[in-house]
């Protein structure tokens, strides 16, 4: 499990966010919050850019299927979470 996991995250981190849709927007939702509970400082993770954003979704992906909350593809869910956060970073 944990090996799958870590190639999640390298599949996460490698993978452009804007190529990616994913099939379940209550997931996405649910990575959004998961990313928000972990930074409640979010403007500070808002000035950590793209790559802290894509770091912060990864994580939260990870935790949320790791605890079966997520069930669809973690690429897609997790592309599209950064994006919306992305969006919230930048008043949209």
């Amino acid at each position: 499990m944990l090996k799958k996991l870590a190639c999640l995250a390298v599949a996460l981190i490698t993978l452009p966010m804007a190529a990616q849709t994913a099939s379940d927007p209550a997931e996405i939702d649910a990575v959004v919050a998961a990313v928000k509970a972990a930074n409640p400082d979010f403007k500070s993770l808002c000035q950590k850019g793209p790559d802290g954003i894509r770091k912060a979704s990864t994580e939260a992906v990870m935790g949320l299927m790791a605890s079966g909350k997520v069930k669809g593809n973690p690429q897609a869910v997790g592309g599209e979470a950064g994006q919306k956060v992305g969006r919230e970073c930048r008043g949209g």
